[in-house]
């Protein structure tokens, strides 16, 4: 029984539907019949009955199933299955590039040119600077060392200068370069106490002073051991004078 009840479980609308059918088309067929003879029976007109024509046959009705749209019927006992939803890729977005922004013009500004100035004229022709000599390169002297060059730096010879000094008696003394082989721009004085000035007389000089070995101190040269090589009335001055027009 239970196996009747699977098997008509199988069975499809579609079969039921075309089942149904051929058994209509079947009572149809019979219940003619029988109407048929009936007729005859009750009228007695056999012989005319079979004069008549042979009735027509009818076909049978061509049955079109009407799809619908419930899903097919499932047979006991089958396991249905899990509906599993398809993935829809969804597309990755095109990126729109974005729009190159346009540089802007970088606006030129002017650059003020400065209008050169003339270089001022020196108000001397000669200048000079001043240094006092370290106790190993003094050694216990007690002179100006004087050098006039140009503005090359070569010593310049025959160029005259004069020392003039104050204290006691007072006085001044004329040197020219050229006078000392270590440099054709040198000349030299000999100090002792005072205070002493000096300048160049080709032109137009600066006066450097005042100088003075009147310093009440010792210095040691360490090279030789000269524990006076500065010391009082004993120290010396370079003074160098520049050609500058």
């Amino acid at each position: 029984m239970n196996r009747l009840k699977s098997e008509v479980a199988t069975i499809t609308d579609q079969q039921w539907t075309v089942l149904i059918s051929l058994l209509t088309l079947v009572n149809m067929v019979v219940l003619g019949g029988l109407v048929w003879l009936l007729a005859i029976q009750s009228s007695g007109g056999f012989p005319i009955v079979l004069a008549q024509a042979p009735a027509t046959r009818t076909p049978y009705p061509t049955f079109t199933p009407t799809p619908t749209g419930s899903p097919p019927a499932t047979p006991l006992g089958t396991t249905v299955p899990t509906w599993t939803p398809s993935v829809t890729l969804t597309p990755t977005p095109t990126e729109i590039p974005s729009a190159t922004p346009i540089p802007t013009k970088t606006p030129i500004r002017a650059t003020r040119v400065p209008i050169p100035t003339d270089t001022p004229t020196p108000a001397f022709d000669y200048v000079g600077t001043v240094r006092q000599l370290t106790p190993c390169e003094n050694a216990g002297k007690h002179h100006i060392f004087a050098y006039v060059r140009d503005q090359a730096g070569s010593g310049i010879p025959g160029i005259k200068m004069r020392v003039s000094w104050r204290g006691g008696n007072g006085g001044e003394a004329i040197l020219t370069t050229g006078t000392k082989i270590e440099d054709p721009g040198l000349t030299d004085f000999a100090m002792f106490k005072g205070s002493y000035y000096i300048e160049v007389l080709d032109g137009l000089s600066e006066v450097i002073g005042p100088i003075s070995p009147d310093i009440p101190r010792n210095e040691m040269c360490a090279e030789t051991d000269n524990g006076v090589a500065n010391s009082l009335y004993h120290y010396s001055f370079e003074v160098i004078f520049t050609k500058v027009r």
